[in-house]
């Protein structure tokens, strides 16, 4: 492996683990927020499915500022198919893209900044089942008899 592609994987690790404290503190904020099962039960699961929905946008948003900042030098590759390097809407389509269906988008990854491309394909892989039986276990608690 170059140097290059070792720190792309370094900042791609380090932003696993990094998703990792933050969704803790996001999936806690959000059972402390969220009433109590006898008070007002479907608002809570609408509260918990909105508070993973921006606890999600804001891991895909701390991604596209990685990826853009990473992309910032030449030397760990680049985006194609359209992606003209200033556009923010750009970085945040890649990275939602990239966390939500597995690397699966329109553009494409060339050089080092491949390997953050797998670590946050798999950071959206282990958060996204994280939230489901998060949102699974409040279903459960809010409807149990």
């Amino acid at each position: 492996m170059t140097q290059a592609e070792i720190h792309v994987l370094v900042w791609g690790i380090a932003l696993l683990f990094a998703f990792g404290a933050i969704h803790l503190a996001g999936l806690e904020l959000i059972r402390w927020l969220k009433p109590k099962r006898h008070q007002h039960s479907p608002f809570g699961l609408l509260l918990t499915f909105w508070g993973l929905a921006l606890l999600h946008m804001i891991e895909i948003g701390i991604a596209a500022s990685v990826i853009a900042l990473l992309l910032g030098n030449p030397a760990y590759g680049m985006l194609s198919d359209g992606m003209n390097g200033s556009d923010a809407a750009d970085y945040l389509y890649f990275a939602g893209i990239s966390f939500s269906t597995l690397g699966y988008t329109s553009m494409s990854a060339h050089g080092p900044i491949r390997l953050m491309v797998m670590m946050l394909s798999l950071s959206g892989f282990m958060l996204i089942t994280w939230s489901a039986t998060f949102i699974y276990t409040i279903w459960g608690e809010t409807f149990r008899q």
